[in-house]
């Protein structure tokens, strides 16, 4: 019993004295565990911001931005109130992420609604099912399936309730029609559309949307095996030697980073080759890089150089291969769940959108969604890629100085 109460008190106090390890077994958790809390808050109660572009001006528009104004879920903004007058220019907002959808209702929409009703009350079939008017829903196409689902089918439920009022109101509905008679062909088409520049009319796929995504994940995740090696060098007195060589310190940190970019490069690739040709093996869509090979290849070299200068930083203030082991993925996960990877940005509270714009790793998925999804050009990557080049500065910068203070 003598033995086993020295060894506990021998060590409570190494880790009363590693302060380090203090914050990984206790802040960390905390730390996690409220992040992923705070963005989960609203998963079940997502807000939605929608913008409503009424040419109209008449009843149906009005009636149509009532409703979604009224909507617990949903924040309407008319596009007048932002300066938006145009199909054009709602398609552009939602394209640049203001909005995850916007619906375009065209002019004339409440003249032709009554004009079908007073047709019907006449007994004639009017032009309805071959003259339509067309609602237009422009969707982010970062936005998932289930939410685009279910919000078609909320504006056809309303339109449908509308043709069946102002028949109502017309006084033009017949008594006698049996509940199990086929009912008139709807007034209007609603075409679902995509705020993006391909011009595609194909929906994009989970896979275009969770595979740059996790990624992403992993290529940050080569911090771990970075870090370690730097302090596996650093134990067995290997880093001592290499600095009795005539080689600037540079110059083999710049090895480091060039090797792990190497690294990221290929873990890409092979994770492109998967969605590749594997995944249609599983029944999954294929994964396809609509855009330019050139802007992607800059986004994985910007990730690169933030990951492997984030390892370098990492391995350089960690005082153990244990810490690093902890801090690494902690760290990494936290990021990835700010950063939109584990839950969509756009469905998190406001405060934590705010917040989301400071992970890299927020930075690097939106590049991507402006290239495979958006349809946007190399120009459009470039600020996420200096901001993750930028963060790789500063990693190394610290890691510079951490080194200065310990020698």
């Amino acid at each position: 019993m003598g033995l086993l109460a020295a060894t506990l008190k021998k060590e409570l106090l190494l880790l009363i004295r590693d302060r380090m390890g203090l914050v990984l077994l206790f802040v960390m958790p905390a730390v996690l565990v409220t992040i992923i809390c705070l963005v989960q808050a609203k998963v079940l109660n997502p807000i939605t911001h929608v913008l409503v572009l009424d040419s109209d001006k008449k009843e149906i528009g009005k009636i149509i931005y009532k409703g979604l104004k009224d909507s617990d879920n949903i924040i309407a903004v008319k596009g007048e109130d932002v300066g938006c007058n145009t199909e054009a220019g709602a398609k552009a907002l939602v394209n640049k992420g203001t909005y995850q959808f916007s619906i375009v209702i065209p002019e004339g929409c409440t003249d032709f609604a009554f004009d079908q009703a007073r047709l019907f009350a006449l007994g004639k079939k009017g032009t309805a099912g071959t003259n339509n008017k067309q609602i237009t829903l422009y969707f982010d196409p970062s936005v998932q399936g289930g939410f685009r689902a279910a919000v078609l089918s909320a504006v056809s439920k309303v339109l449908l309730c509308l043709e069946y009022e102002i028949k109502l109101r017309q006084a033009v509905f017949p008594t006698d029609r049996r509940p199990d008679a086929t009912p008139p062909d709807p007034w209007f088409d609603i075409k679902e559309a995509w705020a993006t520049e391909f011009g595609f009319i194909k929906m994009p796929t989970s896979v275009q949307q969770n595979v740059p995504a996790w990624a992403l994940f992993g290529i940050f995740f080569i911090c771990v095996p970075l870090a370690g090696s730097m302090i596996q060098e650093r134990e067995n007195k290997t880093q001592d030697r290499l600095k009795t060589m005539p080689v600037p310190g540079f110059i083999l940190i710049l090895g480091k980073i060039v090797a792990y970019i190497c690294v990221c490069l290929i873990q890409f690739f092979f994770v492109f080759l998967i969605g590749k040709f594997v995944f249609p093996l599983l029944g999954l869509p294929a994964f396809v890089v609509s855009g330019p090979w050139i802007a992607v290849l800059i986004i994985i070299a910007a990730c690169a150089v933030a990951a492997a200068n984030y390892g370098i930083m990492l391995g350089q203030l960690a005082g153990s291969y244990e810490q690093a082991l902890v801090i690494g993925p902690t760290t990494i996960v936290i990021a990835a769940a700010l950063g939109g990877i584990i839950v969509p940005v756009y469905l998190m509270p406001g405060p934590m959108q705010l917040i989301s714009n400071l992970s890299p790793l927020a930075w690097a998925l939106d590049a991507f969604y402006d290239i495979l999804l958006r349809g946007k050009q190399i120009k459009a990557v470039l600020p996420e890629a200096g901001c993750l080049v930028l963060f790789g500065m500063a990693a190394s910068g610290i890691s510079y100085l951490s080194f200065k203070y310990k020698k």
